[in-house]
């Protein structure tokens, strides 16, 4: 009977060290919404996650990957003004100056309004228990791939080029023993970071089967 109680307080010793041994890994709480690296958000939850799952980490592209089609949104905004100096459209009636100019904006404005919307939405999430890709190709189409980590059999990180290397992202290859092969995360921050959290994962997988937690 002293042996019973004696494993009983072994697993109970054993259920918080999960949590510690994430928390050396991630220690902060981020909070900025508009973030492409965002560790345990406090108030985040997706469609199809489980009560009693919980978000480690959401992913988005680097913000630097979007610089290109900023300067091109810079471009487009200031074009009428040497367009319309250089090129006037007199031969159109004053009336319609208006309406070419808002016309122009308009397309504009919706040209940023589909890229923002494409970098916001377009995440990977990193949960306790399984790895989501949610990608939106466009405003109407969504695709959502999930594996379980214990499905997960190989993580790889790929950095490559001077911008990369000087701000710090890359891909992160995760290869699966599950109905999608590979689930690839795209220009994310910290990859090695994101790497070691799967890593971490993965191992505690392990040992909940070892140990028989599994949920």
């Amino acid at each position: 009977m002293p042996d019973i109680y004696i494993a009983s307080d072994k697993k109970k010793e054993k259920k918080p060290e999960k949590k510690i041994q994430m928390k050396e890994i991630l220690k902060e709480v981020t909070t900025n919404p508009l973030a492409a690296f965002v560790a345990n958000p406090p108030r985040l939850r997706f469609e199809t996650q489980d009560r009693e799952e919980k978000i480690i980490l959401l992913l988005r592209r680097h913000i630097i990957t979007n610089l290109s089609w900023l300067l091109l949104s810079l471009v487009l905004v200031l074009s009428p003004t040497f367009i319309f100096k250089f090129f006037p459209l007199d031969f159109l009636p004053s009336r319609f100056h208006l309406v070419v100019i808002l016309s122009w904006y308009l397309v504009t404005f919706a040209f940023v309004f589909e890229k923002f919307l494409s970098w916001y939405f377009n995440v990977n999430i990193i949960t306790d228990e399984r790895i989501v890709d949610i990608d939106f190709p466009s405003i109407l189409y969504k695709k959502i791939s999930d594996t379980k980590i214990d499905q997960v059999q190989d993580v790889t990180v790929r950095v490559g080029g001077f911008s990369r290397s000087l701000f710090n992202y890359g891909d992160v290859l995760i290869q699966t023993a599950g109905t999608v092969p590979e689930i690839c995360f795209e220009a994310v921050p910290n990859p090695e970071r994101v790497s070691r959290v799967l890593d971490k994962l993965m191992f505690e997988e392990e040992q909940e089967k070892i140990e028989g937690r599994v949920r």
